[in-house]
């Protein structure tokens, strides 16, 4: 039996799933720039009571294309992220989406392509699982991943996967740390429903890397970062 489960795992975490190109046409990008006010800010605004936003004059900082990272509680997360973003940077930036959960089915995933820009990434793939990645990295696009791969259970940071490190280093892209407490009481792991929630997000330094940085030694520098912003109060505090 525990054969069976471990086989049957494996072969849902190796979903595949090719990526919409069509969402990043002009249109794609008309429809979610037209539609973000409903999509995403008017589900923030419903369910994260109040919304706190620290760090925003660091987006100002970053250049692009650039990787942003998140922990990840809650499916919620990704509207979060978004919500945040400055208008130059949301649109023109895609979102990282496990295959074997968001593309399983055709319509689902074609809308959630849609809706965030989301592009299926395979779980277990390894390098080749980030070659539509550095494509968008290289014509342009940032990116939206969450390092840990999956929800965090308890609120704890999992340790961060390697694949965003890559990315960033073969790219050479600044990276911007996001930290969000609260989206798990809005959407917990198990959950059908969203409930509204206190939700607090830190933008921190973006984060660049010098030469012969190693992918675990990067890995390590952008789990820190995250972990970091859950540890302060900082001065400046937008509540939106």
């Amino acid at each position: 039996m525990t054969s069976v489960l471990v086989k049957s795992r494996q072969e849902q975490a190796l979903v595949e799933a090719k990526p919409h190109r069509w969402a990043l046409s002009v249109w794609g990008c008309g429809f979610r720039q037209m539609a973000r006010r409903w999509v995403v800010r008017r589900h923030v605004s419903r369910f994260c009571r109040p919304f706190e936003l620290a760090g925003r004059e660091h987006f100002s900082q970053i250049s692009t294309p650039a990787l942003i990272i998140a922990n990840h509680t809650s499916h919620f997360d990704t509207l979060i992220v978004l919500s945040t973003l400055p208008n130059w940077l949301y649109n023109r930036t895609a979102v990282a989406a496990a295959a074997d959960r968001f593309y399983t089915q055709a319509l689902k995933g074609a809308w959630y392509s849609l809706r965030y820009n989301a592009f299926p990434i395979t779980r277990g793939g390894g390098k080749t699982a980030l070659a539509y990645s550095e494509w968008l990295l290289q014509t342009g696009w940032s990116l939206l991943f969450f390092p840990e791969g999956t929800r965090s259970r308890t609120g704890e940071l999992l340790p961060f996967h390697a694949g965003p490190a890559l990315l960033a280093l073969r790219q050479k892209v600044p990276v911007l740390p996001i930290r969000i407490d609260g989206a798990a009481s809005i959407l917990p792991p198990g959950a059908r429903w969203s409930r509204p929630a206190p939700v607090r997000a830190e933008v921190g330094p973006p984060l660049t890397f010098e030469e012969g940085d190693s992918v675990m030694e990067a890995t390590a520098k952008m789990e820190a970062a995250v972990r970091a912003l859950g540890r302060k109060q900082p001065a400046q505090a937008l509540t939106v």
